[in-house]
């Protein structure tokens, strides 16, 4: 009796989180569906901002800025994400200024010719046109258009998604040990019982995907607190490499910033070039080192005085806390990046789970309220087949021991 009890009682949690919180996950997961490949997706929409025509020998570096300065209209030239694999161009960020970065706008620049192919506004934005419908979508998907507290509500989402999964497979856990039963779908099924088993292989083969989709998710939005729950964690963020002043240059421009990194780090892809005063007073080069963190690279960041030309700080992966390593996989795996081209696709299927179950379990919640409210109907649901005129209804029938 206690037992029956327990289940009815998760199986009252598990409806009523889905049916409340269910249209919350199935945007985050759409919306992380689109970001997994919003590279191609961009390219295809459109390929007259973020494609080249040109070839040979790049244009420097500190030419491309200067193209991008002489669009600003005054504003600030924060960073710069240099052409590569994900993206053919070179995309120059501004902020209004060096203190105030709420907003951000994106120049595409030609990495050849350093010619300006276009501008648009970066993160936050909501502009669902076509030309710029990739970050809408990442702001969306970021912070639900709602600033610093939609990025506490996602978090927020995927706690309740975690519950929602914990429940479902609470429910779904075979108690007498019948697994090809649960992990498959009956034969020649329909209605009411091919929404069930629909429902429950769906939740039971992505369970693991969902599951780090929500637990990586909720690292991304609130890291502080996952780093305190890491013993020793607070205590050693941020330390330096010993190695931080091994490198000094005469005259630090953008182009000789990122050949001194290059040097010091071979192998290593530049992503991320931080000018001075985007955050904090030094030149910043963020870098990928192949071999770390599955197929996506580890993590490197070089701080180079602008001034001087010494380094004045280094961090990479391989030297970094066990906290920071635990961090640093989060988005890798967040996206699939982690295991390359499988691992992307794998969580591009996955957001589109909570979909497909919120479908499933509207339509059982539905039938089920339809069934109690008629003992005819609930008849028809267990056996699969219409009502007929003369049929009786009696007893409310049982799938696999539960009751509708």
């Amino acid at each position: 009796m206690r037992t029956r009890k327990l289940r009815r009682l998760w199986v009252t949690a598990h409806s009523w989180l889905g049916l409340t919180a269910g249209l919350l996950f199935c945007v985050m997961g759409l919306s992380g569906s689109f970001l997994v490949f919003y590279p191609e997706i961009d390219r295809l929409l459109n390929p007259e901002l973020v494609t080249t025509s040109g070839q040979g020998t790049p244009a420097p570096v500190t030419r491309v800025l200067a193209s991008a300065g002489a669009i600003s209209g005054g504003r600030f030239v924060h960073s710069m994400f240099p052409a590569g694999e994900d993206f053919a161009v070179h995309r120059v960020w501004l902020t209004p200024s060096a203190s105030d970065q709420s907003r951000f706008w994106e120049v595409l620049v030609d990495p050849y010719s350093a010619k300006v192919l276009g501008e648009r506004p970066a993160v936050p934005v909501f502009d669902p046109a076509r030309r710029n419908i990739v970050n809408t979508i990442y702001t969306l998907h970021y912070n639900l258009f709602a600033g610093s507290v939609g990025s506490t509500i996602v978090g927020f989402i995927g706690i309740a998604l975690l519950f929602s999964l914990a429940s479902g497979l609470t429910l779904w856990w075979p108690r007498t040990g019948k697994w090809r039963q649960m992990l498959s779908i009956k034969r020649h099924a329909r209605g009411f019982r091919l929404h069930v088993d629909l429902h429950r292989v769906t939740g039971a083969y992505g369970a693991i995907l969902l599951v780090t989709m929500a637990v990586t998710g909720i690292c991304l939005v609130f890291p502080d607190q996952v780093r305190a729950l890491i013993p020793g964690g607070a205590a050693s963020r941020g330390v330096a490499s010993p190695r931080s002043r091994a490198i000094i240059i005469p005259a630090p421009d953008a182009d000789a910033v990122i050949a001194a990194s290059h040097a010091f780090l071979p192998g290593a892809t530049v992503r991320v070039l931080w000018l001075p005063g985007a955050s904090g007073s030094d030149w910043r080069v963020t870098l990928r080192e192949p071999g770390h963190v599955g197929w996506a690279g580890g993590a490197a960041d070089i701080a180079i005085d602008p001034v001087s030309g010494r380094m004045v700080s280094l961090a990479r992966y391989e030297g970094s806390s066990a906290e920071d390593k635990i961090l640093a996989w989060q988005l890798p795996l967040h996206n699939g990046s982690a295991l390359g081209t499988l691992g992307r696709v794998l969580m591009c299927i996955a957001g589109l789970a909570p979909t497909f179950l919120l479908v499933t379990g509207c339509l059982i919640y539905w039938r089920k309220r339809k069934a109690s409210r008629h003992p005819l109907h609930a008849v028809a649901l267990s056996t699969g087949q219409g009502t007929r005129r003369g049929d009786r209804g009696g007893q409310r029938p049982t799938i696999k021991g539960e009751r509708l």
